[in-house]
């Protein structure tokens, strides 16, 4: 039987934690899988696993936790993360989850600090995964700066509710061999407006995601290969959503808004895309349906687009190779009707999920790290509105740890 003082504290804390949840929280889609689909479940990508959780909440911490040698590893964004520079990360077997209301931010954009522009650039990583993380940049002023998110030469990562906006150089670059990549309920924007700074460089780069970064690059061929489903490319996109050179790249259910769009696919050399129950719904995306951005791309290409909301059926082609269809690798990814799409996705997309429905595989995460400094006691499993349980429940459980020292330890856990 807990004392009054005791429950007082525990009712504290569920006031407490009640104030930080959404106002409103969306429940999934019942189109939302919630959990890894496309190439990247090909690539069998687990991530973290929801184990050796840790929590960040500044640039220090963060880089500190990237750098860890710990493996497998899962990080919680918590709060507004300012990158003094973008941070290099090749270690793999990592999940990062943005709590609500996080986000990472490098605001630097001018020629002056293009060095220290971008968020993150994975390396030679395997097995990652990002959920409701938010990346935010300083506008789309191409000077030699930086994307939000970069994967070179890495394999199996799962981008699921995140978002990305203003890219220095672009939003997201999938380049040399970086393989089995999923997006799912991705969102992908510009905020600010385009900068000028005189006719050498570029003003208005405003190209969100380029796949193979070299017509060259031959060893890209039979890599590259993404899926996007349920992603949106919204207000800002003018071009490169996405670009694409040698991969195998499925983009279905997608939704395409801007009102500024000069192309939506870039169907580059040796390109192979297959797009299925997309909607255009800007004037400017349904008349700029895909452009070949240079003379090369027309020697090879293929590119398929069939059961459209605002565009006609295509299926062009050059080149030896057949066309790419994902039925032949995967059979996971639902794609429901295009009439559907700009509802579901424009209201489901991006980084709307909840802190209980962040962690997955059944497994509790802490959302605080606690002190392992004395022997426990004692443990208690309380619901949220303080009834005690004989053992966690899923959903959010709060557990108390009362320590031999007698200090007491009161955490929020999340069960699936």
């Amino acid at each position: 039987m807990q004392s009054n003082q005791e429950m007082k504290k525990i009712f504290t804390l569920v006031l407490s934690l009640a104030t930080l949840m959404p106002a409103i929280a969306k429940d999934l889609s019942e189109h939302d899988a919630n959990n890894v689909i496309g190439w990247a479940a090909v690539g069998k990508t687990t991530g973290g696993q929801d184990k050796n959780a840790v929590t960040v909440t500044n640039y220090n911490e963060f880089k500190t936790a990237l750098n860890s040698k710990t493996r497998p590893l899962t990080i919680y964004i918590d709060g507004e993360i300012t990158m003094e520079q973008r941070l290099y990360v090749k270690n793999g077997n990592l999940t990062i989850y943005g709590l609500p209301g996080s986000k990472l931010v490098n605001p630097k954009n001018t020629k002056k600090e293009y060095n220290n522009s971008g968020v993150l650039y994975f390396q030679d990583a395997k097995n990652v995964i990002f959920r409701n993380v938010v990346f935010s940049c300083g506008g789309a002023f191409d000077v030699g700066g930086y994307d939000c998110l970069c994967l070179e030469s890495c394999d199996n990562f799962w981008l699921d509710h995140c978002e990305f906006y203003d890219g220095m150089d672009g939003n997201v670059d999938i380049v040399e061999g970086t393989d089995h990549v999923t997006f799912t309920w991705c969102k992908f924007g510009y905020n600010l407006p385009p900068q000028s700074t005189g006719k050498e460089e570029a003003a208005d780069h405003r190209f969100s995601n380029l796949i193979g970064n070299n017509d060259g690059m031959s060893s890209d061929n039979g890599h590259l290969r993404v899926t996007f489903s349920n992603c949106w490319w919204s207000e800002g996109c003018v071009e490169r959503m996405p670009r694409v050179r040698f991969g195998q790249v499925h983009v279905a259910n997608c939704l395409y808004s801007s009102t500024v769009t000069n192309y939506c696919f870039g169907v580059g050399y040796m390109s192979k895309i297959y797009a299925e129950g997309n909607a255009f719904v800007s004037d400017k995306a349904k008349a700029n349906i895909y452009k070949f951005p240079n003379d090369k791309a027309k020697e090879a290409h293929h590119f398929k687009l069939v059961n459209s909301v605002g565009a006609a059926d295509l299926d062009i082609a050059k080149g030896t190779e057949q066309h790419f269809n994902p039925s032949t690798a995967y059979s996971d990814v639902e794609v429901y009707s295009a009439s559907l799409v700009e509802a579901t996705v424009s209201h489901y997309a991006g980084a709307t999920l909840t802190e209980e429905q962040l962690t997955s595989r059944g497994k509790p995460t802490a959302v605080a790290n606690v002190s392992e400094s004395s022997e426990v006691r004692s443990v208690e499993y309380y619901t949220i509105d303080g009834v005690q349980l004989a053992s966690p429940k899923s959903g959010i459980t709060l557990r108390k740890t009362t320590k031999a020292d007698g200090k007491v330890v009161t955490e929020k856990i999340i069960m699936k």
